[in-house]
C-alpha cells in the first residue's frame, strides 16, 4: 500500500443541470489540478456536511459550480477507486491566496429534506408503519434508497401524521427499531445493526496505519482506527480488522474521508 500512496486518484463531478463538469486531480507530478477534502459521515439522520477544495481551476469550470448542482466525489487509488459521497452544493467561493486561486466548495450529503413541506395526513386504523413511511415520502417528495424495518408496526387505532414529513418518517422509523441515515448520498431506512457487507478485510498490508484503539461511551463502545484512505468503508459498511489488538467483524458507525495535500486518510469508529 505504501506505492498505492503516489497513484492516488480524485474526481469531483458536477451538474448544475445544463452543464457538466469532471474535475480530476491524477499523481502529483503530472501537473494536474489539485483537489483536497473532508467528506465526514455518520448514521445520523442529518447529512454530512462536507468541503471540497480545488487548485488553481479555470475560470470556464468554476463557473460551472453554482448552488444547487449535484456533487459527487470519487476516489481510491490506480485501478481500485470509488464513491465518497455525493450531495447537493450549499456555497461555493473562489479567491486568491498567494500564487494560488482557491475554490472552496461546500455540498450536504445526498439531498436535506429537513425544510420539506408539513403533512396532514390521517391514516386508517390498521395502517403499517411501512405503508406510512412511504406514503409520507411520495406525498412529500422525499426519495428512499432503501428500506427494511426490523418491526413493521401496525396502527391498530390509526396514526395522525402533522408535522414536516421528515420528523414525521423519524418517529415512525423509531417505533419500528429502525435507523434513518445517508450512505454515500443515498437515504437508508432499516436496522442500525443491518450493514453492507464489503467482503473487505483491513490490516496492515491493505492500509491500517495503526493498531485500532478501544473505544466506550454512554451510547456504544467499539474501534477507532485509521487507515489510508479506503472507499469501501462507509456508512454502515462490514468490514473485517485484522490487527495486534483486535480480530473481528464491525459495522462502521462514522469517520471522515480526509485529503489536506499530504495525508490521504479515512478514520472511523466501528462497532
Amino acid at each position: 500500500m505504501t506505492q498505492m500512496q503516489w497513484m492516488r486518484e480524485i474526481y469531483v463531478h458536477i451538474n448544475n443541470g445544463s452543464e457538466y463538469a469532471t474535475i480530476h486531480e491524477k499523481n502529483e507530478a503530472n501537473g494536474s489540478l489539485k483537489i483536497n477534502f473532508s467528506i465526514p459521515f455518520s448514521d445520523e439522520p442529518k447529512p454530512a456536511e462536507c468541503e471540497v477544495t480545488i487548485y488553481n481551476l479555470s475560470r470556464n469550470s468554476s463557473n460551472k459550480i453554482k448552488k444547487g448542482s449535484t456533487i459527487s466525489v470519487t476516489a481510491g487509488y490506480q485501478g481500485d477507486k470509488g464513491l465518497l459521497s455525493q450531495g447537493k452544493v450549499t456555497k461555493v467561493s473562489t479567491v486568491p491566496s498567494s500564487v494560488d486561486k482557491i475554490t472552496t466548495i461546500h455540498f450536504s450529503e445526498g439531498v436535506d429534506y429537513a425544510d420539506k413541506k408539513d403533512v396532514n395526513i390521517t391514516f386508517k386504523k390498521g395502517t403499517s408503519a411501512k405503508s406510512i413511511i412511504q406514503r409520507i415520502a411520495s406525498s412529500a417528495g422525499i426519495k428512499i434508497y432503501q428500506i427494511s424495518l426490523p418491526t413493521n408496526k401496525i396502527y391498530k387505532s390509526g396514526y395522525t401524521a402533522d408535522s414536516d414529513a421528515l420528523s414525521v418518517i423519524e418517529e415512525v422509523v423509531k417505533d419500528c427499531k429502525a435507523a434513518i441515515y445517508y450512505r454515500r448520498g443515498n437515504l437508508i431506512i432499516r436496522s442500525i445493526k443491518s450493514g453492507d457487507d464489503e467482503r473487505f478485510t483491513l490490516n496492515t498490508s491493505t492500509g491500517l496505519i495503526s493498531s485500532p484503539e478501544r473505544l466506550e461511551n454512554d451510547d456504544y463502545s467499539g474501534w477507532s482506527f485509521q487507515s489510508l484512505l479506503q472507499h469501501r468503508i462507509a456508512t454502515a459498511s462490514i468490514i473485517t480488522l485484522k490487527s495486534k489488538t483486535v480480530n473481528g467483524t464491525f459495522r462502521v458507525k462514522n469517520g471522515t474521508h480526509n485529503y489536506d495535500g499530504s495525508t490521504f486518510i479515512t478514520q472511523c469508529e466501528v462497532v
